[in-house]
């Protein structure tokens, strides 16, 4: 009876093992973005590169410069349903649980226009909205495609470039006034789970709210 109950463990460890690794994804996208934009002054914390990864709407990561005028370096590590704020500066972090019911995490470009619009994800939100495809203009030397999009009184556009159509640049007019995201990199890459771990080296605070 207890070697039956043992083995009957062991299959259900090996079991609950491969349906775990079967839910994990197997690729993930990097994304690097620098900001330009009339009214985002030179040289600023907010032009400086930002790096995500993403896999699905279950995994995200963000890594920003360091901002050493408030003594932050910021990670964001989201592994739903935790997530973990991280200042790389002062090896702090505090983690949360998200409450459901539903678990995504999200990486909007310009939130104060559209949330759906997202790092990783820009290409399938412009053919959704129903954008169609056209000539862009050539920019940093390189012939680009276009895909517009009016939402409110804004402006959104992806410029792409390439026979893969690979983002370089996302950007939102309204008005006289504009803001463009240049892609660094872009790009697919194998799933790396230690991405999306709890972080280590780091003093874990109370949970915030």
């Amino acid at each position: 009876m207890i070697t039956r109950l043992c083995g009957m463990l062991s299959l259900y460890t090996v079991l609950s093992s491969a349906v775990l690794l079967a839910q994990q994804p197997t690729v993930m996208t990097r994304v690097e973005v620098v900001l330009e934009g009339p009214d985002v002054p030179a040289g600023s914390f907010a032009t400086k590169p930002k790096v995500m990864y993403r896999a699905g709407s279950r995994y995200c990561r963000t890594e920003e410069a360091p901002d050493t005028e408030r003594g932050i370096h910021g990670l964001a590590i989201i592994n739903e349903p935790d997530y973990w704020m991280v200042n790389l500066l002062k090896k702090t972090a505090q983690h949360a649980v998200d409450p459901g019911p539903t678990f995504n995490c999200h990486l909007p470009i310009f939130p104060d226009v559209d949330k759906s619009l997202e790092f990783g994800f820009e290409p399938e939100y412009f053919k959704n909205k129903g954008a169609t495809r056209q000539q862009g203009p050539v920019l940093q030397g390189k012939q680009t495609t276009l895909y517009k999009v009016n939402v409110g009184d804004a402006t959104l556009a992806l410029f792409t470039y390439g026979t893969s159509e690979r983002p370089m640049a996302v950007s939102r007019v309204r008005g006289e006034k504009g803001e463009i995201f240049w892609f660094r990199g872009w790009g697919d890459l194998p799933f790396d789970s230690k991405l999306f771990a709890k972080p280590e080296g780091v003093t874990i605070l109370e949970p915030f709210k």
